[in-house]
């Protein structure tokens, strides 16, 4: 009897211990044939295998349920179950590894595309902004031209014409013989055309052919007025060598004024305007100008010498109760005269330029020679002067191959026109 209760037991405990000692391990050969399987499984298909193995696990666990244990047992054996994987903690993170890493990798390609389109569009940028050598000189010249044309040279076989408007203002006080003090206003309008030919691409000639006209009016006196030919100068410019490093751009220029305007000792002063200065005269300057980026300065020391005028016979006085008694102007030296002028330029863009500049000149004493009838022959001295103007300029670029320029002068000293307006339009060809 107690054998067969011993039989009994052993029946009912034996297959209840085998139960639960196989099944974690056939749960791990199972894992690690689900493992194996996996690895297989690529990152593209990771997304659309995990739902498959899930829909397969849940139909497999409910057959698990209907099944007898042992069978379940020796058909994972025989055959394991890639949804059975899902169950467990290890092939989940294995999973997400699987799945996170290509999407890092991923990521960092688009995040490394975006930087390098974003680099690539920031050197286009720069290249836009970058101007180029030739653009770079062009503006350089425009600046120059714009502030002065003994600042710049043509290039050789250049031909060039420009027209220049000039206004000019005086205004002053002048006291008559009556010491009633009086407004002087005088307007000065000058049309010049000049013409520029480049022998070489450092010597180039030039020519200036004035029109002028004046209307000067003093109180309540009737106003004169003139138009006519100014003085036609003739010159030439030339660079003796080429700048570069720390050597400025130096331009020595040679300039010849023709009296072809109508002289002041030549007119009665009382009734007539004159437009030229009456006398042939010779000046020579020097010219430096240097880029320091991004401006463009330059600066001009200049010397002017006229020749003596002789053989005059203007009546500078005549008595009103003696006709006979009169002085006559016969001789004139004029004062010779020294020039400085100094500024900078700046391109505000390709188109527009911009400069200010200063200009001081010294005039020396003028001799005057005159013979009266009763008095004979006497000498006077004017003393010196000086003149100062400040100068606003700019340059427009019309065109790629046109340009125009415009000036404003403020006149410092007495000696000077209170405002001078210029405007300026060169055409090379």
């Amino acid at each position: 009897m107690r054998r067969k209760i011993i039989i009994v037991l052993l029946s009912v405990f034996f297959p209840t211990f085998m139960f639960f000692v196989a099944s974690p391990i056939m749960a791990y050969e199972s894992i690690k044939g689900t493992q194996l399987a996996l690895s297989g499984v690529s990152a593209d298909n990771a997304d659309s295998a995990s739902d498959d193995n899930l829909k397969k696990a849940n139909t497999e666990v409910k057959e698990q349920k209907v099944d007898d244990s042992s069978k379940n047992i020796q058909a994972e054996t025989k055959e394991p179950k890639v949804a059975d994987s899902v169950k467990t903690p290890e092939p989940e993170e294995k999973d997400l590894k699987q799945d996170s890493s290509p999407k890092s990798i991923e990521e960092e390609l688009n995040e490394l595309k975006k930087e390098i389109k974003k680099i690539r569009s920031e050197n286009e940028a720069r290249k836009k902004l970058e101007v180029p050598e030739e653009e770079k000189s062009q503006s350089v010249e425009d600046i120059l031209s714009a502030a002065g044309r003994q600042y710049s040279l043509l290039r050789k076989g250049t031909i060039s014409l420009s027209y220049q408007f000039a206004y000019a203002y005086y205004s002053g006080d002048a006291i008559d013989a009556t010491t009633v003090v009086e407004r002087r206003v005088n307007h000065n309008i000058t049309n010049s055309i000049s013409a520029e030919y480049a022998l070489l691409n450092n010597l180039t000639i030039s020519s200036n052919f004035p029109f002028v006209y004046k209307y000067n009016k003093v109180g309540t006196s009737e106003a004169l007025d003139v138009t006519d030919l100014g003085d036609i100068s003739l010159g030439a410019s030339w660079q003796p060598f080429l700048a570069g490093g720390l050597i400025p751009t130096t331009i020595f220029t040679l300039g010849l004024s023709l009296p072809t305007g109508s002289s002041p000792y030549k007119i009665n002063n009382a009734k007539e305007l004159s437009t030229g200065a009456g006398g042939y005269s010779l000046n020579g300057s020097v010219s430096l100008s240097k880029v320091i980026d991004p401006l463009v300065a330059f600066g001009n020391l200049s010397y002017s010498y006229a020749f003596p005028i002789s053989g005059l016979s203007q009546i500078i006085y005549e008595d009103s109760t003696d006709p006979s008694q009169k002085i006559y102007l016969t001789e004139v030296k004029p004062g010779s005269g020294i020039g400085l002028a100094f500024g900078f330029g700046y391109a505000l863009s390709y188109q527009a330029s911009m400069n200010l500049s200063a200009q001081f000149g010294y005039s020396f004493g003028s001799k005057y020679k005159n013979k009266g009838t009763a008095s004979g022959e006497t000498e006077s001295k004017t003393g010196s002067s000086l003149s100062s103007t400040f100068n606003i300029g700019t340059g427009w670029r019309i065109t790629p191959a046109r340009s125009i320029y415009a000036s404003l002068g403020i006149g410092l000293t007495n000696n000077d026109p209170d405002v001078t307006v210029a405007i300026k339009l060169p055409y090379e060809f």
